[in-house]
């Protein structure tokens, strides 16, 4: 037994002599280009200003900046200072500095992080029209305030710590924007509450290719009916709109404030009616959007934008039309684009639950087992840019050209292949807005069972109309 434990402690011996080996070859990586210094912060306001100094280098130096290790910001050349803000109170901020330069040479990153003191600000605020009143309601924070202060035009209002809305009654027609802060007992301040109304039309309505509403429910397309009853139940002052009554007069456009075309029919074709399309009805519904007039546009509707002249850039589209059929896969959206652009705070998404994925996409749920129609229409962004599917230009391209806000996509997308969800706000002499919902799993009625995520497409719609009303 003993010259067992002697030959072990011989093999010991020699494995950790060879171990040590390696360790000794292992070589230390070291960056080929050095590394910024005297990186500093200082708060400016609301916002907070980054300066550094660059290494020295023969040629111009890349610059980035990186709030998380998911997220690269590039900078112009030889980039000194990066300001940014609104800049939250009470939350830890880290930012991380890298350069390279063309040769492929980089360096380490150089990291600041800092905490902007404060009073909390208010929570889950909210501006509304209410007939001819404009009402603010929102939540008290958790920590203890002093007061609460509204400016919005000239004025500025001081309320009671206690206080919860603010309401202006008979509110002249306008644009409204107001900044709320709270002070807590030190005298500090939070970072701003930001909430904008345009004041004017109230009314909403569902429009249709059909002739009237009884028509419209005993004809039409299933998903259409089932809208129409879910718009109607949650709106009870909506009104049913035919493009005939559009092109003969007897209805006044300029009396609504959100539109709403739910074209989704299941005839294996994905062409408008040629009733919108007529001249007259053309000109009128382009001078309601021109005139600040807000659509909500599903699947196929989505091609008015085009019409309309609103959209004038010819993305190729991805458009699937016919009866579907069983898929046993539950499906999605996505909200987090290419993993770096996280929409899951727009008011699009107000109280929906959603989940991170591994990897780092943002999703929930839309539609289970079942039989699936998979009527898409959805916008493939980056070849009309000749660009690659992870090019972050296309997502630059796509919301500059069109002033958009890139809201939503499948949500096994981890690229900038297509836009399924997206708002435009105004643009040139388009000064209405629009959200564009046009990915095949979100369905008013799904053709086998129930669906158990129909609460989501519920209030996916509701948060739609109610954020239109305030544009």
């Amino acid at each position: 037994m003993k010259k067992y434990l002697n030959i072990y402690l011989v093999f010991l011996a020699l494995a950790l002599a060879f171990t040590s080996c390696l360790k000794k070859e292992i070589p230390t990586i070291t960056p080929n280009l050095a590394a910024v210094t005297n990186l500093k912060y200082v708060l400016v306001g609301d916002s907070v200003k980054l300066t550094w100094t660059l290494p020295a280098s023969a040629s111009p130096l890349n610059v980035t900046v990186s709030p998380d290790p998911k997220t690269i910001i590039p900078l112009n050349a030889n980039a000194t200072t990066y300001t940014f803000g609104i800049v939250e109170v009470n939350k830890p901020y880290l930012y991380t500095v890298k350069v390279s330069d063309s040769n492929g040479n980089t360096s380490l990153g150089s990291s600041v992080q800092f905490v902007r003191a404060g009073a909390s600000p208010i929570k889950n605020a909210e501006i509304t029209q209410v007939d001819a009143n404009l009402l603010i309601s929102w939540q008290l924070p958790d920590s203890a305030i002093t007061s609460i202060v509204l400016v919005y035009a000239d004025k500025t209002v001081t309320l009671a710590p206690t206080a919860t809305s603010f309401q202006i009654q008979n509110a002249a027609v306008g644009s409204y924007h107001f900044t709320v802060r709270t002070t807590n007992n030190r005298n500090q301040v939070s970072n701003p509450t930001f909430l904008d109304l345009k004041m004017g039309a109230t009314m909403l309505g569902y429009l249709s290719d059909l002739p009237d509403s009884t028509t419209m429910m005993n004809t039409a397309d299933d998903d259409i009916v089932a809208g129409a009853q879910w718009f109607f139940s949650t709106y009870p002052k909506a009104r049913f709109i035919s493009f005939n009554a559009i092109k003969n007069g007897t209805v006044d456009l300029s009396q609504y404030r959100v539109l709403w075309w739910n074209y989704d029919i299941d005839d294996g074709t994905s062409d408008l009616p040629p009733i919108s399309l007529d001249q007259t009805v053309l000109t009128k519904m382009i001078t309601y959007h021109k005139n600040g007039g807000n659509l909500l546009l599903s699947t196929y509707a989505i091609a008015y934008l085009w019409d309309m002249g609103r959209m004038t850039i010819n993305y190729t589209r991805g458009i699937d039309k016919g009866p579907g059929g069983l898929n046993p896969d539950v499906w999605g959206v996505g909200v987090n684009i290419d993993k770096k652009h996280d929409q899951s705070g727009h008011p699009l998404y107000k109280g929906i639950a959603m989940t991170t994925q591994a990897d780092g996409r943002i999703t929930f749920p839309v539609i289970g087992n079942g039989w699936k129609e998979n009527h898409n229409y959805i916008l493939v962004v980056p070849t009309i840019y000749n660009l690659g599917n992870g090019d972050e230009l296309a997502y630059t391209r796509f919301t500059t050209d069109n002033n958009a806000v890139w809201l939503g996509q499948w949500d096994g997308i981890g690229d900038y292949f297509m836009a399924g969800i997206f708002e435009l706000q105004p643009k040139d002499d388009f000064q209405g807005s629009s959200i564009s919902i046009g990915i095949g799993g979100i369905e008013w009625k799904v053709n086998s069972g129930i669906n158990p995520y129909q609460s989501t497409i519920n209030k996916l719609y509701q948060n739609a109309i109610d954020y239109l009303k305030t544009k």
